[in-house]
Formats: C-alpha cells, sequence, structure tokens
C-alpha cells in the first residue's frame, strides 16, 4: 500500500489507473448504497479526484482505505443533507410473501435494499462502511469521528431498523 500512496503523491498515472482498479468498484458501491443510482457515478467520480487533490497532503495515521472512505462518506453525507426528503408511511410497508421462488427472492432483495435507503443517515453510515466496505468498527469510529461505542450502538438500531422493516417476510 505504501507503494500506492508514493506513487500517487509523484503524481504516477500508472498508480492513480492501479487506485481505480482497486477501490472503485468498493467505493462506488458504498457510494451507490448511500446516495442512489441517480448520484453515485458523479459522487464516485468527485470522490477520486478530490484523493487526487488530498494525497500530497496524506499521512498515514490510520489505514489508507479508511482515508479514502472518509473522503467518500463525506461527499455522500454532503449529498444526503442536500436532498433530505420527506418519507411516507406508505413506503414504510414491505410486501408479507415468505417464499424460495425466485420471483419472491428478488422481491426480498428489493425490499432489504429499500430498508436500508430508509434508514436514518446516521444509522446508513455506519451499516453501510461495515456491510458494503469491509471497514472495521474501530475505523468507523475514527472515520464518523465518534466513539467506537457509538458506532457499534449505531450498527445495533441500523439491524433493528431493518428487522422491523423486514418481519413481514419473516412471519
Amino acid at each position: 500500500m505504501q507503494d500506492l500512496v508514493r506513487g500517487l503523491q509523484a503524481g504516477e498515472a500508472r498508480a492513480y489507473e492501479r487506485l481505480v482498479r482497486e477501490y472503485g468498484d468498493r467505493i462506488h458501491r458504498f457510494v451507490r448504497r448511500m446516495v442512489g443510482d441517480q448520484q453515485a457515478d458523479d459522487v464516485t467520480q468527485e470522490a477520486f479526484a478530490r484523493i487526487h487533490r488530498s494525497i500530497a497532503s496524506y499521512v498515514p495515521g490510520g489505514t489508507f482505505d479508511s482515508w479514502l472512505f472518509t473522503i467518500a462518506n463525506n461527499l455522500c453525507m454532503d449529498v444526503l443533507r442536500r436532498k433530505r426528503r420527506e418519507r411516507t408511511l406508505e413506503e414504510a410497508r414491505e410486501p408479507s410473501v415468505v417464499s424460495r421462488d425466485p420471483a419472491e427472492q428478488r422481491e426480498l432483495q428489493e425490499a432489504i435494499l429499500r430498508a436500508v435507503d430508509r434508514l436514518p443517515d446516521d444509522l446508513k453510515q455506519v451499516f453501510l462502511l461495515r456491510e458494503e466496505a469491509g471497514v472495521p468498527f474501530k475505523e468507523i469510529a475514527r472515520i464518523l469521528g465518534c466513539p467506537l461505542n457509538t458506532a457499534l450502538g449505531r450498527m445495533h438500531y441500523a439491524m433493528e431498523h431493518l428487522r422491523a422493516s423486514l418481519k413481514a417476510f419473516r412471519d
């Protein structure tokens, strides 16, 4: 990883290509889940642009992954703050069919994605950093600037919200 950082800081095109190759999909998935499909490409592109502009000031303190996802997360939070919208009670209702039928499995998967999208932003951040990006809780706490127990608590509440939203599929 140090070679990648040194290459980026030296302005090597190959290093930037490696960065995109190694982290592009993970960051894009995280961003897409945070802000939605419509803005995912733009936010991901902006994240890589900021990484490129900021690499000279990168100081190894945590992991490089955490630094990257901190940049992506901050951009996502900016977008979410700009596009806050009210959620209706009707959106919160989920179908109540459980089956192994592929069509119904897709329905369940879509319900899970909708349930994640409806999580409050602070819970959604922790959930996606952990589940989509694979960031350890200690690093999540550092990224969000909160105590470890707060990050763990937010994950707990996110899981409670998801269980409640998906209760119809379990019944």
